[in-house]
């Protein structure tokens, strides 16, 4: 008998062995930065959930992620950025998102810069209730904060009876609000420990799920060879094989290391979900690669459970959403040819220029490019298009700088500035108008209201306490409250005066 069940052991142990050695199709299925768009949308506004115009919504994306989960060996995975965007979200915070997110199947995710634009506790309750696994890699969490016990560095999962270790980062750009103690820290480091650590538990292949921006993805791909797959977030960058695409920025996936890095990302909003295939062979190696973005149009159905959600949620905020507001004469819209704010984006000169009439009083008016969301179309403006343009609940500030002060705020929006790349950094303006050039990223000239700019003169303008506190990794100023939002001041200044004419305060040579 005992010959007989060392027999039956070394079979198993055969079996396993052979299992291991088989080459594995690992399908990766993620999104990112969805921002709360709980509706199909286009760049002005949300549509129906029905539209056949418009790509996204939650109820979509739901039934696809469902679908995907029943194939074997698949991860579904999100890079961050579930919070802030739309007027679901200003107004209820995540009342309605919770519960969407607990119907989509998802295996792990990571954290983005913006489920830190409220109070920490809104993230807590929210993480804690979702109940799956949260990594991100370069945090410091004392023992004390709630999220010590929720957010860990990395994962480790089996599909195909291989070890695959999931590892988050989260970009540095983050402001944690105080007093939560809270650290960001260094990427390469967190990076190198976790796969260090990965290793040492014999983790055959290495996924990392980012909230860096395509640009650092490419970084520590060539910096870390060990890692296979890089899920990106944060830069809203499409990847797709359709070069008709609008909005696309390169080819699904980008290729590293002579095909053993592939990198993904889907954009924005939801209008698209990554679908990756990656085959690996015995030694955890990449051996072939394929996928895309798949569209999330009006052809994939709605899931039920998520439809009624959704529409419990138009329901009540329905009268205040529709509320007349104003009616204006033009388009008022993102840089062009782009779904963001950078140079020459109207939508943001608009916003500087209305505040700068509702506080004449000041100098000028700077607000950071990442701040608009969403254009304005000609017609009704109602308050769900201002929510959507601004969906941040910033106080406006008064801060005093000098003309050098200014200068160097200026060229600090440029430092990470890429010409046709979404830069949140780069400042919006009204009252200040400036030239740069996009291959220096130097300063040409700056104005104040039509005069060269003095340095060593103080001036008094009005930007968000955002800004202020040292969001975007801005210097920290003091500054004086005005006790009102960037968005009910601009709300007010449109019933009065609701068009403007464009001055281009943005150049770019």
């Amino acid at each position: 008998m005992r010959y007989l069940k060392n027999y039956i052991f070394g079979i198993i142990l055969l079996l396993s062995a052979c299992s291991s050695n088989q080459n594995l199709t690992l399908n990766i299925v993620h999104t990112n930065d969805l921002h709360s768009h709980l509706l199909p949308f286009n760049d002005y506004a949300d549509c129906t959930l029905n539209s056949s115009e418009c790509l996204g919504g939650f109820a979509r994306i739901t039934t696809f992620l469902k679908q995907e989960k029943q194939n074997q060996n698949t991860l579904i995975l999100d890079a961050g950025d579930r919070f802030t965007g739309t007027s679901f979200y200003a107004l209820t915070k995540s009342q309605y998102l919770l519960p969407l997110f607990q119907k989509m199947p998802y295996d792990v995710v990571t954290l983005g810069n913006h489920e830190f634009d409220d109070n920490l506790s809104e993230t807590e309750m929210f993480l804690s209730n979702w109940g799956i696994p949260v990594v991100v890699s370069n945090m410091v969490i004392p023992p004390s904060e709630t999220l010590s016990q929720i957010v860990k560095p990395y994962v480790i999962l089996e599909r195909g009876n291989r070890k695959i270790g999931v590892i988050g980062l989260l970009t540095t750009e983050t402001n944690v609000m105080k007093p939560s103690q809270i650290t960001i820290t260094d990427i390469d480091e967190a990076l190198s420990h976790a796969i260090q650590q990965l290793k040492q538990n014999r983790v055959d292949i290495i996924v990392v799920l980012s909230h860096i921006g395509l640009d650092e993805d490419k970084k520590i791909a060539e910096k870390f060879p060990d890692i296979d797959v890089i899920v990106g977030g944060h830069s809203h960058s499409l990847l797709s094989n359709d070069t008709q695409q609008i909005h696309r920025v390169d080819d699904y996936p980008i290729v590293r290391n002579n095909g053993k890095t592939v990198i993904v990302s889907t954009g924005k909003g939801g209008h698209f979900v990554g679908k990756l295939s990656v085959e690996f062979d015995a030694d955890g190696h990449i051996a072939s690669y394929q996928g895309d973005t798949v569209s999330m149009s009006y052809q994939i159905k709605n899931d039920i459970s998520a439809y009624q959600t959704i529409v419990e949620a138009e329901k009540k905020l329905k009268h205040i959403l529709n509320k007349e507001i104003a009616f204006i004469q033009q388009d008022y819209g993102f840089t062009t040819d782009t779904n963001y704010c950078s140079e020459n984006c109207f939508i943001g000169e608009y916003v500087a220029t209305q505040l700068h009439r509702a506080y004449p009083m000041v100098d000028g008016v700077f607000l950071n490019a990442g701040s608009f969301r969403r254009g304005l179309k000609r017609g009704i403006v109602r308050y769900q298009n201002l929510i959507e343009v601004y969906p941040y609940d910033n106080e406006a500030v008064l801060v005093e700088l000098t003309g050098s002060e200014l200068k160097s705020f200026l060229e600090h929006g440029l430092s990470r500035y890429q010409l046709k790349d979404k830069t949140n950094e780069l400042l919006q303006v009204a009252g200040i108008s400036y030239m740069f050039s996009a291959t220096d990223k130097k300063i040409r000239f700056v104005y104040i209201n039509g005069k060269p700019i003095d340095l060593n003169q103080k001036y008094i303008f009005l930007t968000s306490q955002f800004l202020a506190d040292g969001g975007d990794d801005y210097p920290v100023k003091s500054y004086r409250k005005t006790g009102q939002t960037i968005r009910m001041i601009l709300q007010n200044q449109i019933i009065k005066t609701p068009d403007v004419i464009r001055q281009n305060t943005v150049q770019i040579k």
